[in-house]
């Protein structure tokens, strides 16, 4: 299918923490209300308002207090705590009951946020079509057009039937399509109320880009439609900052570059001029979507690559002792862990790796890791705390931390499937995977914020930047002002392919034994004791020597199974033949394989 083909729907959840709130206290249903963060100084910090307030002028940000001054009738509803920060796990459930309905009915459903997902639709169109359906006014009754500005109903149903009939007797321009597409938005908005009790937005067009831009139309509980034909007229008057992969600083700097403030306006700089500026990759991807050409896919996703816990510490709460920073590390594992564990269950996987990030009082930001060896509050704890402990300048044997800390998270993530291996084969052969070549290596500069389910404070959530860009948008002049873009990694050099995967599995584990170091110091936290042998090994290894002993134990249960279903008739004398070459076992056991002699 033509990109440009393509039907492209952005699901929005409207005011979504106070529809939850309002679900659970139904008696609030159509007053105004905002949802806080926390009791504390003038009725907290207001990460959520519904619409009903905002027409009295209370915005999101302002205090709890501050809002009831302009509209008495505010209601506040307090984010629950947990060891002393906000717990979004009712939140984060009813995001799990609206994708829930999302997959039952499509199959590439690509999770953007807690309340927001971006469905591909064209399959589905496509199908439709086939059926010729005879669609009328009455089955669009909250559909808007992103190029007519309608003042009331009567207008906006007029609009809608004029290009209802104009995209159904002329499909040239394969307007159709989105006409189809908005029906069967329509259809999953309604049963998205029914089966869960939430209203949304939605926006429908021909790319992601374009489908986030012009859901925030006509919010709150409707839906709007931007055609190809009617992109000129749209840009012509959004702000540079309003497009997606624009905001923040790289937006301020297009426009102070080109001195323009609307997208449209840079419709007049050719290619090459926008290459000059920009850099060849960051120049076409601005002069295609100039003129509504974006191709970044819909990528069917609804996990997290990784789930963390993090929580703010500003002024005089700064973590400046290391009993607060242990204490603080052990309730953010905590919250880590149970919900690992509450993954582990529902999705049959298992975290590998650990990382501890913090920002301390001189706004240097750090992020370690080591590998996640067992699901364990204490072990999450010790392992962050063991990692924090190295940057402590204070002296030794003091319990000051410094410099203090004023952000500190912990997150977990390199899922691998934790259903049972069956054979040893299998493990091997994913062992050799890891060696393959990953291709493109500038696909891991894409920005993994929609793909961490991170449990921060409330607010810190509702106040970060969307740094969610198309894969195309991979040139240095855009990177360098995405604040939350992934590291670069080094791209990786494969080693010739060996001809076992098994061989290649232990040579690779023999060579790291023995290049590791052979009595290292007990103080030296880069080594890790393994329980199972009691050696030392470097942090970075211990992945790897665990899936040593794990192909050691299925090796010799496997053994053990053989063994016990075998039945091998027992001669009553031996026999002996003249020069017969005993038969060779071929079942041989793991530690035979290892210990094997070369042939000479």
């Amino acid at each position: 299918m033509n990109v440009d083909h393509r039907v492209i729907a952005l699901i929005d959840m409207d005011c979504f923490y106070v529809q939850v709130e309002q679900r659970l206290q139904p008696e609030f249903l159509g007053k105004p209300c905002g949802v806080a963060q926390y009791y504390t100084w003038k009725g907290g910090g207001l990460i959520a308002v519904n619409y009903e307030a905002r027409d009295f002028g209370v915005k999101r940000g302002m205090r709890g207090e501050q809002a009831k001054e302009l509209c008495p009738d505010f209601h506040v509803f307090h984010v629950q705590e947990l060891n002393g920060k906000a717990n979004l796990t009712r939140y984060r459930d009813a995001s799990a009951d609206v994708f829930r309905v999302l997959n039952a009915d499509f199959k590439l459903v690509e999770k953007a946020s807690i309340d927001e997902a971006y469905i591909d639709l064209t399959d589905d169109v496509q199908k439709l079509k086939e059926n010729k359906p005879n669609l009328t006014i009455d089955d669009f009754p909250s559909t808007h057009l992103a190029s007519c500005t309608t003042k009331n109903e009567d207008e906006r149903v007029e609009a809608i039937k004029s290009w209802l009939k104009n995209g159904q007797s002329d499909d040239e321009n394969r307007n159709l399509d989105l006409v189809l597409g908005a029906y069967l938005v329509e259809r999953i908005r309604k049963k998205i109320k029914e089966e869960t009790g939430f209203f949304c937005s939605a926006g429908i067009a021909r790319n992601k880009v374009l489908a986030k831009l012009c859901c925030g139309f006509n919010k709150p509980r409707k839906q709007t439609i931007l055609s190809t034909s009617d992109i000129d007229c749209v840009f012509d008057k959004t702000p540079v900052q309003k497009i997606q992969g624009l905001g923040g600083k790289a937006g301020e700097r297009v426009t102070e570059l080109f001195q323009v403030d609307y997208i449209g306006q840079l419709r007049k700089y050719s290619l090459d001029g926008l290459q000059t500026s920009l850099g060849d990759k960051d120049g076409c991807w601005l002069y295609n979507l100039i003129r509504g050409i974006e191709t970044t896919p819909v990528n069917s996703r609804n996990l997290y690559k990784s789930i963390s816990a993090s929580k703010n510490f500003p002024g005089k709460t700064s973590l400046d002792t290391n009993e607060k920073v242990r204490t603080w590390c052990h309730n953010l594992a905590e919250e880590v862990f149970n919900r690992l564990e509450k993954d582990r269950a529902e999705n049959k996987r298992r975290a590998k790796l650990l990382t501890v990030t913090c920002t301390t009082t001189t706004n240097e930001t750090i992020a370690r890791s080591c590998p996640l060896n067992e699901y364990s509050i204490d072990r999450f704890a010790n392992d962050a705390y063991r990692i924090l402990k190295q940057f402590n300048k204070s002296a030794s044997g003091s319990n000051v931390y410094s410099p203090a800390i004023i952000n500190l998270g912990i997150g977990a993530g390199k899922f691998l499937d934790s259903v049972n291996t069956k054979s040893i084969a299998d493990l091997f052969s994913r062992q050799t995977s890891k060696m393959e070549p990953t291709g493109n290596t500038l696909n891991m500069q894409e920005s993994e914020q929609a793909d961490e389910e991170s449990d921060d404070d409330a607010e810190t959530i509702t106040q970060k930047p969307s740094v969610t860009t198309s894969s195309q948008m991979k040139g240095d002049f855009f990177r360098k002002f995405q604040q939350n873009e992934e590291r670069l990694k080094t791209p990786f050099k494969p080693e010739p392919k060996p001809s076992s995967s098994v061989a290649s599995f232990f040579s690779r584990y023999s060579t790291n034994e023995n290049s590791a170091h052979s009595s290292p110091d007990k103080s030296d936290d880069r080594y890790i004791t393994c329980s199972k042998c009691n050696k030392s090994i470097l942090a970075w290894d211990m992945p790897e020597h665990e899936d040593f002993h794990f192909a050691r134990e299925l090796q010799m249960e496997e053994n053990k199974n053989s063994y016990q279903t075998l039945v091998v008739p027992k001669p009553t004398k031996p026999i002996k033949r003249k020069n017969e070459t005993q038969p060779s076992n071929n079942n041989q056991t793991l530690d035979a394989f290892i210990n094997k002699k070369p042939k000479n």
